[in-house]
């Protein structure tokens, strides 16, 4: 289809002309940020980025189409450098209303040559380039469910261990309300709660030479019993448990590695542990001395008529820092019947956050719905680990090849099936490594290192 041109032989109406009609639409956009800056005596920067943020994601497709426009090259350059010459030496975290009614005025100045959602999306990123180091300080001492469109931290990339990463997600261009170092809860969760929780120094960071210590406890699903049950007539199973007479020694043997490896992370397979077990696992004083631990999962309590959870544990120097319940049951064919997981499916993810670290754990089948994935980009946590009990990785390798590119992420599964491990790692070289490992040891990833570099011996 073509257009034919005005009977008066002048031109067509520029798409310039059409973003000027849209700017004009959005002008009113920041008048709620600068009077919120006006109106309070003190704001945390992130709070003031974050603030910016909203209006970049109300706007999100307008910012987009035209930030690239020749036209505003030059007023955002202005906005810069009224930024730069007004709040350079400004390093606290906390704004006073000073310097919050001077911000107003210069954002107020701004959109008068350029449109006010550019303008966000310019002040954002140079505030959050300027305040990086302060950014995560605001999320000191929370532990709580988070809303969406609130501030949500990121922190340092584990790819700055490798020589050659993979490439810089910025690259490929990112979302509006999205910074380097800040961005905003999203307004689709997949269904679950998101709650954040600052652990401070419990939490180490993915740092270069980090050993990660992932145990293989058994090849198959075949080494463990089950409770076969028929509540209201409904096939389910509970109190998955080892039943291979050796399991006690495969365990010991595992912490021994760890610890003899200096693990700083041990992870554990799902349904590893009962309740029984568990205790002792994590009464034992060498695993109480590791740095970080996630303990795979446990079916929780007695088999009875109500359904129970699947839980893991994350520990660090034998503090428990969260539990995670499994989101989404499992179903395997018993026979002719199709026989559930008789459980009651968890309803949150639980973020755990250090000052230069992010942590998440997915319980198997947890990583593997495809909003959910979305979800965890989105939240873009540093390290990511995933107790697993499957005979079939495909699913998981492709989400850590994703994590690996985007957002740079770590990704450790510990599996009961074949492969027993998969790491997924922020390197261009082999991002996804997969292994299996004689039963009662642990495969040892080297944060940084190469592949065939990355299972040292003890000591």
């Amino acid at each position: 289809m073509t257009l034919d041109p005005p009977a008066d032989g002048g031109r067509l109406p520029s798409v310039s002309v059409t973003h000027t009609l849209e700017a004009r639409a959005t002008s009113l956009a920041l008048r709620p940020v600068v009077e919120e800056l006006r109106a309070r005596p003190v704001m945390h920067v992130t709070e003031i980025v974050a603030a910016l943020l909203r209006v970049c994601r109300a706007h999100a497709a307008y910012i987009d189409l035209t930030k690239t426009e020749p036209a505003v090259h030059r007023p955002l350059l202005a906005l810069d450098a009224r930024l730069r010459a007004r709040f350079a030496g400004w390093r606290r975290p906390r704004w006073p209303a000073a310097q919050l009614v001077e911000l107003a005025g210069v954002l107020e100045r701004a959109i008068a040559d350029a449109p006010a959602p550019l303008c966000a999306w310019q002040a954002a990123r140079w505030l959050e380039r300027r305040s990086a180091r302060h950014l995560v300080g605001y999320f000191a001492g929370v532990d709580r469910r988070v809303a969406a469109g609130e501030p949500w931290p990121i922190v340092e990339s584990p790819a700055h261990c490798y020589d050659l990463p993979t490439g810089n997600p910025a690259a490929r261009g990112r979302a509006a309300d999205r910074g380097e170092w800040l961005t905003l809860v999203p307004d689709d969760t997949a269904g679950v709660d998101v709650h954040l929780r600052w652990c401070g120094p419990w939490l180490p960071r993915v740092r270069r030479g980090l050993r990660i210590a992932v145990a293989v406890l058994a090849r198959a699903s075949d080494d463990f019993a089950i409770d076969r049950l028929e509540p209201d007539a409904a096939p389910r199973f509970y109190n998955v448990r080892p039943r291979a007479p050796d399991y006690r020694a495969r365990l010991e043997a595992v912490i021994a590695h760890a610890v003899a490896a200096r693990a700083d992370l041990l992870v554990l397979p799902e349904l590893a542990l009962t309740d029984e077990l568990h205790a002792a696992f994590v009464a034992d004083p060498r695993v109480a001395a590791l740095p970080l631990v996630v303990a795979g999962s446990r079916h929780v309590g007695a088999t009875g008529p109500r359904p129970g959870q699947n839980l893991s544990t994350v520990l660090a120097r034998g503090r428990v820092l969260a539990e995670h319940a499994k989101m989404s049951d499992f179903a395997f064919d018993d026979g002719d019947v199709r026989r559930h997981e008789h459980i009651r499916p968890g309803t949150t993810m639980h973020v755990l956050l250090g000052e230069r670290a992010s942590l998440l754990v997915l319980v198997c089948k947890d990583a593997l719905r495809e909003d959910r994935q979305v979800l965890v980009g989105r939240l873009a946590p540093r390290l990511l680990v995933i107790p697993a009990m499957s005979p079939e990785c495909a699913d998981f390798l492709s989400f850590a090849d994703r994590m690996a590119r985007n957002p740079q992420a770590l990704t450790v599964v510990a599996n009961i099936g074949d492969p027993s491990v998969v790491i997924g790692r922020p390197a261009r070289e082999s991002p996804v490594i997969v292994r299996n490992k004689q039963v009662g040891t642990c495969y040892v990833y080297v944060v940084g290192a190469a592949p065939d570099g990355a299972n040292p011996e003890p000591g």
